[in-house]
């Protein structure tokens, strides 16, 4: 966890893979900016607004401290779509609940 205080203590872009865990369900994204990616989460989710309707109804049941945020892996932008489509799979392999609201054959199938 120091090694994600010290990314963001430098206030840079990074970009790459992030997991927002809430309860047993988990979402898989991908950002150039992770840290102003996550902003917008939270901004969205205490606004009722997020596009994903399962982390919505999630994060309204649930204490907002036990929302937990953590980068998967940082990469080149160019790497983004395939290793969010790998860690999304990995998790659906993993029997995790993942609720992405894009998961569906087309996009595991590219």
């Amino acid at each position: 966890m120091s090694s994600v205080k010290k990314v963001f203590s430098r206030r840079k872009k990074h970009s790459g893979i992030y997991l927002l865990k809430i309860k047993d369900s988990y979402y898989i994204g991908q950002s150039v900016d992770i840290f102003s990616r996550w902003n917008t989460h939270l901004t969205q989710l205490f606004a009722g607004t997020h596009h994903n309707k399962y982390l919505l109804e999630l994060f309204n049941n649930t204490n907002y401290r036990d929302i937990e945020f953590s980068i998967l892996k940082l990469c080149k932008k160019s790497e983004l779509n395939k290793l969010e489509k790998e860690y999304i799979i990995s998790y659906i392999e993993q029997q995790k609940n993942v609720i992405n609201i894009l998961l569906n054959k087309s996009l595991l199938d590219k």
